[in-house]
């Protein structure tokens, strides 16, 4: 995988296309640091790819929130509290 500052994309963007071609992904970099990924697609596979973006976006927020439920003990909550929260939000929003 290759990886290009965002100074050296604005001198080279025309080497992009090269670059997403040969090997289908470009992580952009600002300070040194992964700021975004680039993939190559076209009209073909555009919609394939991201279905399969928004599916891995959906683990990735799925597991932030049981990591959040761990550090937090909520993890350990019965259905009943459960039960409880879901029905003081939805008197809360039903005040608003």
């Amino acid at each position: 995988m290759k990886f290009i500052s965002i100074r050296e994309l604005r001198s080279s963007t025309g080497q992009l296309k090269k670059m997403l071609s040969d090997d289908g992904k470009v992580v952009l970099t600002t300070n040194g640091k992964p700021a975004a990924l680039m993939i190559e697609v076209n009209e073909n596979s555009f919609e394939d790819v991201l279905i399969d973006l928004r599916a891995a976006q959906a683990r990735r927020a799925i597991r932030q929130l049981q990591e959040q439920s761990l550090k937090t003990g909520l993890d350990s909550l019965t259905l009943d509290d459960i039960n409880s929260e879901i029905a003081a939000a939805r008197r809360e929003r039903a005040d608003v």
